[in-house]
């Protein structure tokens, strides 16, 4: 008999939708085998976990969802409003610095004033001189409120905030390139699931096609087995092949119920959520050169951006450091209320230039910079040892989509192979010039091209992105 797979046609019955470029014939098919097909997929539709969607989704549209709706790219915005936020604080400390305060007073005595004083006595002779007279005054309440209010402009700080605000933009650029690399993760971790799905839900068709295949093939076997034509170690060996086909189908049923759990896990949806995905177009142009993508990749990957600002703001804070160590001019104004009715003038304004300049902390300062500037020598170590990884990163993403593209041309004429041999075999069983064992092995070799081709293919795509992901363009 001839076996079949037609899969060059959409099972409407099925959630997943399979690239036509791809798709191919299987086995060829006798009407009468068309039955345990339809059984076949009858059953996947009737036992899937999944529910058919209304439409195809694209890889655009599942990167707008996850992108939309991911919890590392929202994390990665909050990160970066608040590096925005560090800048707004650093250029705050240019501004002027008010201070408002009121306290109250309790004192147990009030304060009194006592001395002597020189008075003349009333009614004294002309001639008398002055007389030392014992006094005291009091000169405030023993309740008072005190009313403060103190204004601080920095004039000149010798770099201290002008770094302090370089370092900060630096952070908000580091946290910027971020973000980029998170969605350029998450980017590849949904194309690398998306593909995953596809890869599946091919080998899961290519296995159905088998076991309808084997089950027609069993049948025949069984058929000439009754007429006393074949001996019953073929029906025994059919049997076999067919349970070893079942097995293996229901593996590649339960990877794909685990594939698609991830892809819809990616997309922050339920994980059962019906899958049903748009084909892929395979890259089909040249390669390009390794050592312009190489290139391209050192330029644009947000990591190296990343660390080069997160070293640029170290370095502006050390900076900032060592600027708080020398001279700081400020204008300063202040207004005082004492609340005092026994004053003539109980409030006091006064406003002045103040120039401090910290000559020694005990070190705490120069010890801070020197911190600094050490973290800042090991992220550029980082830098560049990452130079080297990226070469490599982009070295064998190129070398693998290359590997795939001569896996396929090479696979090009291996499936027309497969199906031909399969039908000579066919033909020579029916007629007794081969054993049962020769199509079973025919059978074989037709789902290992099928499998092989597939695999190929989806390698193909996935290298792709991949490279995409090396150079910083996905």
């Amino acid at each position: 008999m001839t076996h079949t797979a037609a899969r060059n046609s959409r099972l409407t019955t099925m959630a997943f939708v399979l690239p036509a470029k791809t798709a191919v014939k299987a086995f060829s098919l006798k009407p009468r085998s068309l039955k345990p097909l339809l059984c076949t997929a009858s059953l996947l539709f009737t036992t899937s976990l999944f529910c058919l969607p209304a439409s195809a989704e694209s890889l655009s549209e599942a990167w707008q969802l996850a992108l939309s709706k991911n919890k590392q790219i929202e994390a990665a915005k909050q990160n970066q409003l608040a590096a925005h936020k560090k800048i707004d604080t650093a250029k705050a400390a240019r501004l002027p610095n008010l201070v408002v305060s009121a306290e109250y007073l309790h004192l147990d005595n009030a304060p009194t004033l006592q001395g002597n004083s020189l008075a003349a006595l009333p009614g004294a002779p002309a001639g008398q001189g002055m007389v030392s007279v014992p006094f005291e005054m009091q000169i405030a309440e023993d309740n008072a409120m005190l009313y403060t209010a103190i204004a601080t402009l920095p004039i000149y700080t010798s770099g201290r905030i002008s770094s302090a605000i370089d370092a900060a933009k630096a952070q908000a650029s580091a946290s910027i390139d971020k973000q980029q690399q998170t969605t350029l993760d998450i980017k590849l971790a949904v194309a690398e699931a998306y593909i995953q799905v596809l890869k599946i839900a091919e080998l899961n068709t290519i296995a159905s096609g088998h076991i309808a295949a084997l089950t027609g093939h069993q049948k025949d076997v069984s058929n000439l087995h009754q007429q006393g034509l074949v001996s019953r170690n073929d029906l025994l060996m059919a049997s076999v092949a067919l349970s070893n086909a079942q097995q293996q189908s229901i593996s590649v049923n339960n990877q794909l119920a685990v594939a698609s759990a991830r892809y819809n896990q990616l997309l922050n949806r339920p994980l059962n959520t019906a899958v049903n995905l748009e084909p892929l177009t395979l890259h089909s142009g040249e390669l390009g050169d390794v050592q312009a993508l190489t290139t391209r990749a050192l330029t644009s990957r947000p990591e190296l951006s990343a660390l080069n600002n997160n070293i640029d703001a170290l370095n502006f804070n050390a900076k900032s450091l060592r600027a708080a160590t020398l001279p700081q001019v400020s204008l300063n104004g202040s207004y005082l209320s004492l609340d005092n009715d026994l004053l003539v003038d109980d409030e006091v304004i006064a406003y002045g230039v103040n120039l401090t300049w910290p000559i020694f902390d005990g070190g705490i300062t120069r010890h801070r910079g020197s911190e600094l500037r050490f973290q800042a020598a090991a992220l550029q170590a980082q830098l560049d040892d990452y130079h080297d990884i990226i070469q490599l990163q982009v070295t064998q993403a190129w070398l693998n989509l290359s590997e795939t593209q001569q896996r396929i041309k090479a696979l090009g004429h291996v499936l027309e192979q497969s199906a031909e041999n399969l039908t000579m075999t066919q033909n020579r069983y029916r007629e007794g010039l081969v054993s049962s064992s020769q199509v079973l092995e025919a059978q074989s070799l037709r789902l290992q091209s099928l499998g092989n081709h597939t695999s190929a293919t989806y390698d193909s795509a996935l290298a792709w992105i991949r490279l995409q992901r090396m150079t910083g363009e996905l």
